[in-house]
């Protein structure tokens, strides 16, 4: 069964055709990016262009007598838990997962200037220092 083309800019997504239906399945009609496009690309003077802006906050961690993984996951529990349930923020371990003498956490912030964002990040920075028991080898930050 040969699969349906598809159109150059368009959807990855595969469409499959029932083996028992000589008919082949609906294609799409408007993806999501098709219709955010057609938004966008609308001049509406009486709505406000809101613009978000992200800042990335990466510390890489030393860590000291850690001897399994589950010690280190303890050690980062306050980062997650207390600024992973922020809205406007994101908090992963983004390298060093299986290392048990380092770790590299990075924390991604959403607000209205970057202004803003790169004043949050210093205070989580600085919280961060207090309150988890690892020292920082290194810290970038980066507003887009």
């Amino acid at each position: 069964m040969a699969e349906p083309k598809r159109p150059k800019d368009g959807p990855k997504e595969r469409v499959l055709e029932s083996p028992f239906s000589p008919v082949p399945a609906p294609k799409p009609e408007a993806t999501m990016s098709e219709a955010l496009k057609k938004l966008l690309n609308q001049n509406n003077p009486q709505q406000p262009v809101i613009t978000p802006h992200v800042g990335i906050l990466t510390l890489h961690f030393q860590l000291y007598g850690c001897e399994d993984l589950k010690a280190k996951r303890k050690v980062f529990t306050a980062l997650k838990a207390v600024w992973g349930k922020e809205p406007d923020l994101a908090v992963a371990e983004t390298a060093d997962q299986d290392a048990l003498d380092c770790a590299t956490w990075t924390i991604a912030a959403l607000g209205g200037s970057s202004q803003q964002i790169a004043q949050r990040l210093d205070q989580i920075e600085k919280a961060i220092q207090e309150r988890i028991d690892a020292a920082i080898l290194d810290v970038h930050q980066e507003i887009l």
